[in-house]
């Protein structure tokens, strides 16, 4: 207790020692609600068409954090002022619908009407041997050894499908799993149009090496990495009652009675032989990071990084999902304290290491630019001291009766210093509640935005954020909703700890 008492005594004297030359809490104050306003209602308008990653909307958006970046006078993160040094490019990768061919005892099924197959390699097999399992209790596979086979099974959802196919996978070995519901012929249709919707809404960034969207680091995470190699070498997909009555010569009443608990015995003998062929293919978009650069002085080779998604989820058919709290609250935030940031050095402010800002696309797809930012290193590793990820304010949750929080995520991991620098700024301005509860590595949102790209690479980050709300994800989360005196204080509180990182 005594050492962290120390420490925020140290912190409050740094931050004092600043202020006798320069009145950082005055200019802290001058963040403009205003101009936070401003900025939200542009990026969450009619013409940025809810900025899906790669589309029109995204681009235009990008062009307006550029122009914004360039007004308040700062550099591209290139060290340049030229236009193009504002831009990270990148591809990501959306995959096709893929081509589909099964046969079963050299009888030729017809793709996305009598099955469907999913996985995210090409894939082609001779001659597997399949294996009927009924409904596939426990009993009836555990410990069996069906690797390099195909096995199918009966369920009367066929929505709970892979859940069990991938339980019978991890226990089997097996290649391939088919799941059938012959208590409605009709929910196969259902969902086979929408894992082919599917398709072109996930994007990736490596389709060969990590065809998911969230790999995990073998080194970290061994197990789930074992587990998710495994996951990239097989298939799984619905098929039709129709059809499996065809390949194991029974009657539709039988698969009705089996799944009623009448057992259906049909023999094992390798009389069934399939012959499989699933072609993927990916087609690529560009998409930009826009960053810019406040240098610093002695220790300009060294960066704090502030960041904020401005990418959303776009539109279906005429609908807009506006994203206004969703992120281009936190986007707004980002550029005004960039503004006041950089008139404060413009008055004379002094800052040890260069702080750097960064709006990130594709965070809704799977943290896509913040995870190519850090994969390219952008800036060596070892040089980010500190990210610090604003998402989603101005906006209440239902645990909190007013907007004098945030909530505040990662202080306690790499550096627990960064929780004390917090505490004694805050307790000077803005005197926000400041909210831990989330503040646990097991908790469900500590991944869930960009800041869990740094901390992969073990980069301190804190991620400010005020919670979820009905209006999440839906056209609803519109610019009239947020009280942007909220996202002012929060603001300043970032404000006022980037310029204490910075000078540390």
């Amino acid at each position: 207790m005594k050492k962290f008492t120390i420490l925020s005594i140290c912190f409050l004297v740094s931050l004092k020692l600043i202020a006798q030359q320069f009145n950082l809490v005055d200019f802290s104050q001058n963040i403009s609600a205003e101009n936070i306003k401003n900025d939200v209602y542009e990026l969450a308008s009619k013409k940025m068409q809810g900025r899906e990653t790669a589309k029109e909307g995204q681009k235009l958006a990008a062009v307006y954090i550029y122009k914004q970046f360039k007004k308040a006078g700062l550099i591209g993160y290139q060290m340049q002022s030229d236009s193009l040094s504002y831009f990270q490019n990148f591809s990501i990768y959306s995959k096709t619908v893929p081509d589909l061919n099964l046969s079963v005892n050299g009888k030729k099924l017809n793709p996305y009407d009598d099955f469907a197959l999913f996985g995210y390699k090409s894939y082609k097999a001779d001659g597997l041997d399949l294996i009927y399992l009924g409904t596939a209790p426990d009993s009836s596979y555990i410990n069996k050894d069906l690797s390099n086979k195909a096995v199918c099974f009966l369920t009367s959802n066929l929505f709970a499908g892979p859940v069990k196919a991938l339980d019978i996978i991890n226990k089997t070995n097996c290649n391939i799993v088919f799941y059938s519901n012959p208590l409605n012929p009709h929910q196969i249709q259902t969902v086979m149009q929408r894992q082919k919707r599917m398709f072109s809404k996930r994007q990736i960034l490596h389709p060969q090496k990590f065809p998911l969207s969230i790999p995990f680091d073998s080194l970290t995470q061994p197990e789930r990495y074992k587990k998710y190699n495994r996951m990239l070498s097989t298939y799984q997909g619905p098929i039709s009652a129709k059809s499996l009555t065809k390949i194991l010569k029974v009657k539709v009443k039988d698969l009705k009675k089996c799944i009623n608990d009448n057992p259906l015995k049909i023999k094992n003998d390798g009389n069934l032989k399939i012959d499989v062929e699933l072609k993927n293919e990916y087609n690529s978009q560009s998409t930009e990071n826009v960053i810019a650069c406040l240098p610093g002085t002695d220790k300009k080779e060294e960066y704090i990084i502030l960041s904020a998604h401005y990418d959303h989820v776009g539109m279906n058919g005429q609908k807009i999902y506006y994203g206004a709290n969703d992120n281009a609250s936190g986007t707004a935030a980002l550029l005004e304290i960039a503004r006041k940031l950089k008139k404060a050095v413009d008055a004379g402010l002094k800052l040890k290491r260069s702080i750097v800002f960064a709006a990130f696309t594709g965070e809704e797809k799977g943290l896509l630019g913040s995870k190519y930012f850090v994969e390219n290193k952008t800036f060596p590793h070892d040089n980010i001291k500190t990210n610090l990820n604003i998402d989603m304010l101005g906006r209440k949750d239902n645990r909190h009766d007013d907007l004098n929080f945030v909530y505040l995520l990662g202080t306690n991991d790499l550096n627990p210093k960064l929780k004390t620098i917090t505490d004694s700024i805050n307790n000077q301005y803005p005197k926000l509640e400041l909210d831990y509860s989330y503040d646990t590595a097991d908790s469900f949102l500590y991944s869930a935005s960009d800041q869990a790209s740094f901390v992969k690479r073990n980069i301190p980050a804190i991620f400010y954020f005020n919670g979820l709300h009905n209006d999440y994800h839906k056209t609803t989360d519109t610019p009239d909703k947020i009280d942007y005196d909220a996202i002012k204080k929060v603001s300043s509180l970032i404000f006022l700890t980037a310029i204490e990182l910075a000078n540390q």
